[in-house]
């Protein structure tokens, strides 16, 4: 018997609730309502985009997902988004007819499929006469001439969209865009992102391009009752089961973090014979966190001595004031020193202030792994 449980990109079948933030994503790109999307990494974030861009296709919306997260250059950033259009425009057409559809999209950029045994690659090349921020205008351009020929109301997934900000020229980027998506009015734009701090800079910071021109949507834990439920039916469906107590034992362990009660259902779903118990969990809980490791060991070599030592204190004690005396002392930290490393370690996402103000770390597998 197959494993149930999803570890990647979850399709609709395989979906757990989400039904408000589909309908609410809906409702803004019917609107025409541009959208910063943010969660911690490993959140659904990409799955929840995609299922709400099928339902717009299906919609007779044009639908483009881009993934900016491997962007290295201006030129990826811009051979990315090109590629993600053709993709969406050949969606469903005979490619011996595209050339013809996609033939005068661009003035810079030259469109280009390549066929291969699992379909047809779509990306461009460039007039290489041309400056980056003009082939940035065409792209930008050739999309919006595109929904208006056609009649169309579009929407745009830029995921990891916080990628182009370590780029050379980030700003004249964000510059050129924000001169165009402004009067896009026929097309939808979800900003997504995982890193909350450079987001809310590009897009609250009066000095930037993008301040104020998108609404700002959280993605939440998925409701403990939903997750719960929907692991009972997963090992039920499959010819085991799972105890409600143990399905609220697998929430409760990591926070409810989606991404890791997938996998920690997953690991104890494969761990048991007919019926899972609490033995079992701990023993699944344990080799998720070996599992882990090897990423949370990257993450910790990239700190200071300062921020490995504030981020362990926080790990072990959870706290309203990290600047106070007593948890300093306790934990033999400076002042001065915990300030800088707290501040960096917010900017990294490694910690955050949950809704009762507490400090606390984001992921909470690696916050067991420095618990040991």
């Amino acid at each position: 018997m197959r494993n149930p449980f999803t570890l990647g990109i979850v399709h609709r079948k395989d979906f757990c609730n989400r039904e408000k933030e589909i309908k609410d994503l809906l409702r803004y790109a019917r609107n025409g309502n541009n959208v910063i999307l943010f969660s911690p990494r490993r959140y659904g974030k990409s799955s929840l985009i995609k299922i709400v861009l099928e339902l717009l296709e299906e919609e007779g919306f044009l639908a483009v997902y881009v993934d900016l997260f491997p962007i290295t250059s201006e030129q990826d950033f811009i051979s990315r988004i090109s590629a993600g259009l053709l993709k969406a425009i050949g969606k469903g057409v005979d490619p011996r007819n595209l050339g013809e559809r996609v033939a005068n999209l661009f003035k810079r950029l030259i469109p280009s499929i390549e066929v291969k045994p699992n379909g047809y690659a779509f990306s461009v090349r460039f007039d290489q006469t041309a400056e980056k921020g003009l082939l940035l205008d065409d792209l930008m351009e050739g999309l919006y001439g595109y929904v208006k020929k056609k009649k169309l109301k579009a929407c745009i997934a830029l995921d990891e969209f916080q990628e182009i900000t370590a780029l050379p020229d980030s700003k004249k980027i964000e510059g050129i865009l924000r001169s165009h998506t402004q009067f896009h009015k026929e097309i939808t734009y979800f900003y997504v992102g995982s890193r909350r701090r450079i987001l809310n800079d590009m897009f609250l910071n009066k000095s930037r391009p993008f301040y104020k021109s998108a609404f700002s949507y959280t993605l939440k834990e998925i409701a403990r009752e939903e997750f719960v439920d929907y692991i009972g039916k997963r090992f039920k469906n499959t010819g085991k089961l799972c105890p409600e107590e143990i399905a609220e034992k697998i929430y409760d362990l990591v926070r409810g973090y989606p991404y890791y009660v997938q996998k920690l259902a997953s690991i104890t779903w494969d761990a048991s014979e007919k019926k899972c118990d609490n033995k079992v969990l701990e023993t699944a809980y344990r080799i998720l966190i070996d599992m882990e490791t090897i990423d949370f060991e990257g993450i910790w070599s990239g700190l200071t001595l300062i921020q490995k030592a504030v981020l362990k204190a926080i790990a072990t004690e959870p706290t309203e004031s990290p600047f106070g005396r007593e948890f300093l002392e306790r934990h033999r930290l400076s002042i001065g020193g915990t300030q800088k490393a707290i501040k960096a370690l917010l900017s990294k996402d490694l910690i955050e202030k949950d809704d009762k103000s507490i400090f606390r770390l984001t992921d909470p597998v690696m916050e067991a792994w420095l618990r040991g």
